[in-house]
């Protein structure tokens, strides 16, 4: 029995702590550039974001962009967008994939919880049009997620990374059933 729970558990603790982060790619988007991608979606609001199908523009940093097969987003109108819960509950950011769609340009990031700014990038994040660049920014417990640009024109974004909070509690529940093991054994 106690080798049965341990076989059990042990797999499990084991593919929650090696699965830390779950991705946006928004493939299963409609890829209509002329639609903001929907509130709620992914669990996040999204503001001045549509998706774009890569093919769009082909030789564009839309197409360039996209690190997922089919879609990116972004920022509809080339002004500031942002991305925030849409519960109001925190979040964390670990990063995303950036590229600008026609012409090199900065990015810089606020990140806030409750409308009080807890996090900024020191430095811009130079972009360009020909290779996506991983913006790893680890953001803990923010609300909302700011992305200003430079020059007034799009990026595009992939691959929205953000901790899956499924796999955390799989590592909990791991954990409690290893401990709960060792305490029978313990016992016996």
């Amino acid at each position: 029995m106690k080798k049965a729970l341990l076989s059990l558990f042990l797999p499990l603790a084991l593919c929650s702590a090696t699965a830390c982060a779950g991705v946006v790619n928004f493939d299963n988007l409609p890829a209509d550039e002329n639609l903001p991608v929907a509130s709620g979606y992914a669990g996040f609001d999204w503001t001045n974001i549509h998706a774009i199908a890569s093919s769009a523009y082909p030789g564009s940093g839309y197409e360039a962009g996209t690190v997922s097969p089919g879609n990116a987003v972004f920022n509809y109108d080339g002004s500031t967008a942002s991305i925030s819960t849409a519960d109001a509950s925190a979040f964390n950011f670990v990063g995303a994939y950036f590229t600008s769609a026609w012409f090199e340009q900065e990015l810089a990031f606020d990140g806030f919880r409750n409308g009080q700014l807890l996090y900024s990038t020191a430095v811009s994040h130079v972009i360009d049009t020909t290779t996506p660049l991983w913006v790893q920014l680890g953001w803990s417990g923010i609300d909302t997620l700011a992305i200003y640009n430079s020059s007034g024109t799009p990026w595009a974004m992939d691959n929205f990374t953000v901790p899956e909070p499924a796999t955390m509690g799989l590592f909990g529940l791991s954990f409690a059933g290893l401990m709960l093991a060792r305490r029978r054994r313990a016992a016996a």
